[in-house]
């Protein structure tokens, strides 16, 4: 859709783009609300708050506001529990392989509770599924420490002589976002976190372009790729510190269909940015992941300047992603 311009010194009249639908989709762990969400991501992209934008958000379900009353009692217990094992697993000391244990034993192999989202007395996950959850996020935190060696390693100009030490800040956002990737794979969460990103997409008008970020990219992914969205027409689909490509993961795509897993039918295009230094999006490229058809995604590699390399923020502020949005959006 175009707006005619009619220009008042009388020269020839031109056209605008409208401003387009535009949904973003955020990743894992506690969120911002909704609206605080909404009102950060459009001013870095736009310089204002748009009314075309809105956001598809699902952390409420496995990271519900503080509060609640006594029946937000099970699922606090639950979170704390989580955290715990966050926190502890950010220690250099602890290996790859313990951390991965303490995170899956905190998720999936924890009681679970009953009422807060989750199906009813949800069958426990089986040990194959375990054991692939514990494979998967010791992957994550091996990554997480040979991106902070090597971000240990660069001295800023001035910086006194001395040791350095690994930040723990990417084991951080690694054990962040392996909950809830492991409780969305293998866990009885599914469904209950597709749901807030399906009634965004369904909300009239439908977006014409999609910001992803994270675990949002694979929650989006199996949405889109639900026979209701056949007929959709997305211009553009964004993906920013995406882990799509990562084995473990294609292999439980469209509920563990199994590849080769096809690009969604909606999408017209879709870019794909990641820092090499982004403990998450482990396989950088997507175009070689997804077939049919063979060489989709446009793959980009970006510096993303935040001290997280995987940060929603640091990464909408790239000029190359910031550009791509911008022009698809108007």
């Amino acid at each position: 859709m175009h707006n005619r311009i009619v220009r008042l010194d009388g020269g020839e009249e031109g056209y605008a783009m409208a401003a387009q639908p535009l949904v973003y989709v955020h990743g894992a762990g506690p969120q911002q609300p909704a609206a605080a969400f909404k009102h950060e991501a459009d001013m870095i992209l736009f310089g204002r708050d748009m009314p075309t934008t809105r956001v598809a958000h699902y952390a409420g379900v496995r990271w519900p506001p503080t509060g609640g009353g006594p029946a937000a009692a099970p699922n606090r217990v639950g979170r704390t529990r989580r955290v715990a094992a966050i926190r502890g697993s950010m220690e250099p000391q602890v290996s790859p392989a313990a951390a991965a244990a303490a995170i899956v034993d905190a998720t999936l192999t924890a009681p679970r509770p009953r009422g807060t989202g989750a199906a009813a007395a949800p069958p426990p996950p089986s040990p194959a599924d375990v054991a692939a959850a514990k494979r998967l996020v010791s992957q994550l935190y091996r990554r997480a420490d040979h991106v902070s060696s090597h971000s240990a390693m660069v001295r800023p100009p001035g910086a006194a002589l001395g040791p350095t030490f690994p930040d723990p800040i990417f084991r951080f956002i690694v054990g962040k976002f392996a909950t809830d990737v492991i409780d969305y794979l293998y866990g009885p969460w599914t469904e209950a976190m597709r749901a807030p990103v399906r009634q965004a997409l369904l909300k009239s008008p439908h977006p014409k372009v999609i910001v992803a970020h994270s675990l949002g990219t694979i929650v989006l992914y199996d949405v889109l790729s639900e026979p209701a969205f056949a007929g959709f027409a997305i211009d553009l689909l964004v993906t920013v510190g995406c882990p799509l490509g990562i084995g473990n993961v294609q292999k439980r795509l469209r509920d563990g269909v199994g590849r080769p897993n096809p690009v969604p039918k909606p999408l017209h295009a879709w870019s794909n940015f990641a820092d090499r230094f982004d403990p998450v999006a482990l396989e950088a490229t997507l175009r070689d992941e997804f077939d049919p058809p063979r060489d989709f995604a446009v793959d980009a590699s970006v510096n993303n300047a935040a001290r997280n390399n995987h940060d929603l923020p640091g990464y909408l502020q790239v000029g190359l992603v910031q550009s791509a949005i911008v022009a698809a959006a108007g």
